[in-house]
């Protein structure tokens, strides 16, 4: 088989890089043809994996955080290359999700076995992206669009030491801020699972249609997402004071808000979200493009080599 491993440099403060090397290893010991791919940044890996897959690839496998494994959602959906995770980021939600050991053992022994799974996508479109061009892409996480999305924009401001605990300390700032924060209003259309079409006005902290059930770093937030169902998971959060939010924020960790009045979690195919011109949309952790956007569910379209569901 063919496989390309992509990596950064110095991502996961030179981890990923281990880890990416250590798999080319592996895969060749077991005759696998390997390109690797050691890159700068994100468009550079783009790039040079695009002309990768242009020539033909039995898998992709990137080592890195939620980002490279948008990257690769993103080249790969629609086609028969499979995505490898090798989790070495802050937040590794994919792989949290998905089950994928963050050992670096065991997720080489995961790669190893090649056992495949088909998921759906979350597919993005929008007049503009961060470049001012227009956006039509696929993630696999989920999509933030709230208070959601500033947190995770601040996220990326804070020291990469911290870890996981980047996406703790930037949601504690921006929950700080709450009181001098205006109100997010949301306009939303709505395509529900039987197919019927709904629209609805909304004030919202939080807006997130998700595939997958982690974010933010371990944020428990869509616990009954199903990446085979064809739905998306949209989780609305009201209107909360700093106080409610410290407590919601808690409960998200467990996954035990579901059942807060502030919350709500509904199904389906696809959401129209039009807001608050200031909120930049991030996806799987990344900035992706400012609202209004159309972000729909897309059946098994994406193969990824996870263990196989207990």
């Amino acid at each position: 088989m063919r496989y390309a491993v992509a990596h950064g440099r110095r991502s996961g403060r030179g981890g990923a890089a281990v880890l990416g090397a250590a798999a080319v290893s592996v895969l060749r010991r077991a005759d696998h043809e390997v390109v690797e791919v050691e890159t700068d940044s994100l468009d550079e890996a783009r790039d040079r994996c695009t002309e990768l897959l242009a020539d033909g690839l039995d898998a992709l496998v990137v080592a890195g955080g939620d980002g490279a494994v948008s990257l690769a959602t993103d080249l790969c959906a629609g086609s028969s290359t499979a995505v490898g995770i090798l989790p070495a980021g802050t937040g590794n939600d994919a792989a949290r999700s998905l089950r994928i050991p963050t050992r670096p053992d065991d997720a080489l022994r995961v790669l190893v076995t090649g056992h495949r799974r088909t998921l759906d996508t979350i597919r993005v479109r929008g007049e503009g992206d961060v470049r001012g061009a227009g956006i039509d892409r696929h993630v696999l996480g989920s999509v933030n669009a709230g208070l959601d999305a500033r947190i995770a924009h601040r996220a990326t401001l804070l020291p990469r030491r911290l870890g996981a605990a980047t996406y703790t300390l930037a949601a504690l700032v921006e929950i700080a801020r709450l009181r001098w924060t205006p109100e997010l209003r949301y306009h939303l259309t709505l395509v529900h699972p039987d197919g019927a079409t709904t629209d609805e006005e909304l004030t919202a902290l939080v807006l997130a249609p998700a595939n997958l059930p982690f974010l933010g770093g371990g944020l428990h937030l869509a616990p009954q997402a199903d990446p085979q169902d064809g739905l998306l998971d949209l989780v609305t959060i009201g209107p909360l004071s700093p106080t409610r939010a410290l407590v919601l924020l808690r409960a998200v960790r467990a996954g035990r808000h579901t059942g807060m009045t502030e919350v709500s979690v509904r199904r389906v195919r696809e959401v129209r979200i039009a807001g608050p011109a200031d909120v930049l949309a991030h996806g799987d952790g990344e900035e992706l493009a400012p609202l209004p956007l159309t972000i729909s569910a897309v059946l098994r379209n994406l193969q990824v080599i996870a263990p196989p569901l207990a």
